[in-house]
């Protein structure tokens, strides 16, 4: 009896360890999904603003952290820092200059693309003690030529 009552008494402790390690992972993973929701987020309310005028991404200055938010029902960068996003994220973007190969490929070097600038948007939040980070790149173009 007493060793059938300690392989239930193992067995039990043991589903309850998995099942709050699994709670765990889906805590994490929920996070994760809505930091790369935001990050993507941030990816389109750049791309707003490349819409509604190249210039107002053309002029901004580059390698500087910029943060999106809405102002006025519409899409701005700014300097300025304006907090946490669901009072656990921080969100913002780099803009980075493009340069061409004498191909005209994307590359590290050669000829600045004035119409063509590289969006990263990060996320950031604190998880059980640790700052974790995702980032998303893509590359915006003056597609309508202004």
């Amino acid at each position: 009896i007493i060793v059938c009552l300690s392989i239930i008494i193992i067995a039990f402790w043991s589903f309850l360890e998995l099942a709050k390690y699994n709670l765990k992972i889906q805590e994490h993973n929920k996070i994760k999904i809505e930091a790369i929701n935001l990050a993507s987020e941030a990816i389109e309310a750049t791309r707003n603003i490349r819409n509604e005028n190249w210039n107002n991404l053309a002029s901004l200055s580059m390698e500087t952290k910029y943060y999106p938010v809405i102002s006025e029902n519409k899409w701005i960068l700014t300097l300025s820092d304006p907090g946490l996003i669901n009072e656990i994220y921080n969100r913002w973007i780099i803009l980075e200059t493009v340069y061409r190969d004498s191909n005209d490929n994307i590359s590290s070097s050669g000829i600045e693309d004035p119409k063509t600038k590289k969006i990263t948007a990060f996320v950031e939040w604190a998880y059980r003690g640790k700052t974790r980070q995702i980032n998303i790149s893509t590359y915006l173009t003056n597609w309508n030529d202004e």
